[in-house]
């Protein structure tokens, strides 16, 4: 059974819980999309993590990075879902909490171009792109979250 999403600081992060954060960005970018570039960037310690487990699985996540760091407003990152789980929706309920906790802060996002659709569904506009980074295409997408 699904947990309710959970919130973390990094800071409140168990060990056992950034392993896992670890874990399943590295089994979805680096395993399955194939992507080799250093995960560790040093935004972890700034952000708040989200996570959804699956028993002691964790299945989807998301990390908020706070205003400044990556963009003048808040940002979305590592956006990831294990393969088994997408298309439920579990990742839309993630964002979707993000989203409500900092109602009426803008958000934005440098998305995978794949995923522009999906994320245009959940109200983000392009406002740049379409670019390289991490030898895959992006867009820089913006949401109002008013």
């Amino acid at each position: 059974m699904l947990s309710k999403t959970i919130r973390r600081h990094f800071t409140e992060l168990s060990k056992e819980e950034l392993y896992r954060i670890l874990d399943l960005r590295s089994q979805v970018f680096v395993m399955e999309q194939k992507i080799l570039y250093l995960d560790t960037d040093f935004k972890d310690q700034k952000s708040v993590h989200y996570f959804i487990m699956d028993g002691d699985r964790m299945v989807s996540y998301v990390r908020l990075i706070p205003p400044k760091i990556k963009f003048e407003e808040y940002a979305l990152s590592r956006v990831a879902t294990l393969k088994d789980y997408r298309g439920q929706g579990i990742a839309r309920r993630l964002i979707e909490d993000v989203m409500a906790e900092i109602k009426g802060h803008p958000i934005r996002i440098s998305g995978q171009a794949y995923l522009r659709k999906y994320y245009e569904k959940l109200g983000f506009k392009v406002v740049r792109g379409p670019y390289i980074e991490e030898d895959i295409l992006h867009y820089e997408m913006l949401h109002p979250n008013d």
